[in-house]
């Protein structure tokens, strides 16, 4: 029997590369499980992986023919009394969970030996560990919709009292991905094609809400701890915050290829997660152009405090969502929930019909039309709909249609607000990215900055200072362009530079320099 080193599955003797990955095999030994059938259902056909605490295997259940997983416990863990205990844990936590993006359980037994093990289904697939290694990073496009799955996952957890304490992307795996893609290739990740796994430390929840009913001892650190939350490393109680804090890193590392902390050594790291202020995804990546908004959402999951944090896994998601589909979710269904078609600004408005048009009583209207079709089949196509208009003023002016001047009034008022309402939030927003884009300016993001301030001066104008930082950022990425050999990108940056007396000597040096270049 020979194993890859890369993926861990095991293959016959007469193999000289993995056919999955084309890793080397080494030689092991022969499993005396290999063959075996296990509780009398289910035939083992090979090794599947193996971690720290158990070794998988792909069995086909004899009775039906379909391929599933078996965990079993290590045989130097099997007789360990907490051991054993968190290996039922697990069972009891996944059994207790139904959803498409977490692993589903089929079965729980126990060997003639004492030796516990659970059978799930079998994901035939990488995890996302493998294909950050692959791939470096994803982009924000190709990350929404795995890290949509995976955070829907971990919300059905949470529904069910259950805390998984250790999200990392070894931990979530990945079906149908095609890896050897390009990096903006669509649909990279298919739609329930993500799984989350291995609930081997998940954290159960009392039936009262109260303390945990967990099986770790207390002061024990358990998780991975490049993705543990600081109360976590510090042995102390956890929540589903702790998951969110771990997503967080997730996510930053998805989009990065980074975690945001690093160390040779286990204590120090710890010690980062604890004290250490975690660092944006743009300064993580200062090349790299993220939507605006999308680090505050990553960090708010970084904070050191639980209580800073998202509230739940529901409210981290749609904050992401919202900063970059550009949309609030629970709004926007809200608002197109909304009966819209039986509305009218006063509740006393005063009783109006003209010829051919639906009558507006009290504040209904009577009769109202289904449909713009509906609508236009209502109205009298002889009705001369000029004179009538001539008609209706003439009225007025006599003053035998009576006219309440209150509505008059609360119309106007109504529209004063709004009006004011808009500017204000126009206002805001231009504040609020100018702000971010002061942020990304600190952090040699000059791509995201340019793209915020350009936007603000497009719609509401920029003040002479914001102008001044439009155009320091026009010549980085000027500079930048030069450095690798793209002078006529360079060219293009320093057109754009505002007519500044200040800059203008060392712009047009620049360009006579590219211009030289490109001849």
């Amino acid at each position: 029997m020979k194993l890859c080193l890369e993926c861990n599955i095991h293959f016959s003797e007469d193999k000289d590369k993995c056919p999955s990955d084309g890793g080397k095999l080494i030689s092991v030994g022969n499993d005396p499980l290999i063959g075996k059938l296990i509780g009398d259902k289910y035939r083992v056909l090979c090794h599947a992986g193996k971690g720290s605490m158990a070794v998988v295997y792909k069995v086909i259940q004899e009775s039906t023919g379909r391929e599933m997983a078996l965990k079993m416990l290590h045989q130097f863990l099997g007789s360990k009394e907490e051991s054993v205990k968190r290996f039922h844990r697990e069972a009891k936590a996944v059994s207790s969970l139904h959803h498409t993006n977490i692993i589903s359980l089929f079965d729980f037994g126990v060997m003639p030996d004492g030796q516990p093990y659970i059978v799930t289904e079998f994901l035939d697939g990488i995890t996302l560990a493998e294909l950050i290694r692959k791939r470096g990073h994803l982009t924000v496009k190709e990350a929404l919709p795995l890290m949509k799955q995976v955070c829907e996952g971990v919300a059905e957890a949470h529904k069910n009292r259950v805390i998984h304490r250790d999200l990392k992307p070894d931990n979530i795996v990945l079906q149908d991905v095609d890896v050897t893609k390009p990096p903006n290739a669509k649909d990279l990740i298919g739609h329930n094609s993500v799984r989350v796994v291995d609930f081997g430390v998940a954290k159960m929840w009392g039936e009262a809400g109260g303390q945990s009913a967990s099986l770790t001892l207390e002061g024990k650190v358990c998780g991975s701890p490049a993705y543990m939350s600081p109360e976590q490393c510090k042995g102390a109680d956890v929540d589903l915050r702790s998951d969110i804090y771990s997503l967080g890193v997730v996510f930053s590392e998805v989009l990065t290829g980074q975690r945001p902390f690093a160390a040779d050594d286990l204590m120090a790291l710890m010690l980062m997660h604890v004290n250490k202020e975690a660092p944006s995804i743009g300064a993580m990546s200062p090349n790299m152009t993220f939507p605006p908004g999308l680090s505050n959402v990553i960090s708010k999951a970084l904070q050191k405090n639980a209580d800073d944090r998202h509230a739940d896994t529901e409210e981290f998601w749609k904050e992401i969502e919202a900063v970059c589909v550009g949309r609030n979710v629970k709004k926007a269904t809200e608002e197109e929930e909304k009966p819209v078609e039986d509305w009218i600004p006063f509740n006393d408005a005063a009783s109006i019909a003209m010829p051919g048009q639906p009558k507006i009583s009290g504040d209904k209207l009577v009769n109202s039309p289904k449909s713009p079709e509906e609508a236009m089949s209502r109205l009298d196509p002889s009705y001369d709909w000029a004179r009538s208009t001539t008609e209706f003023a003439a009225v007025k002016k006599k003053k035998k249609l009576p006219i309440n001047m209150s509505h008059f009034k609360a119309a106007v008022y109504i529209t004063v607000v709004i009006l004011s309402i808009t500017f204000m939030v126009q206002t805001y927003t231009s504040w609020n990215d100018t702000r971010i884009a002061n942020q990304l300016l600190q952090q040699n993001n000059f791509e995201g900055c340019v793209q915020i301030l350009e936007n603000v001066k497009r719609t509401n104008g920029l003040s002479q200072e914001y102008q001044k930082k439009l155009d320091h950022s026009y010549l980085a990425l000027a500079k930048k362009s030069a450095r690798s050999k793209d002078f006529e990108g360079g060219l293009e940056y320093l057109d754009k530079v505002s007519d500044d007396p200040v800059l203008r000597k060392e712009v047009d040096n620049l360009k006579k320099r590219f211009r030289a270049r490109l001849k």
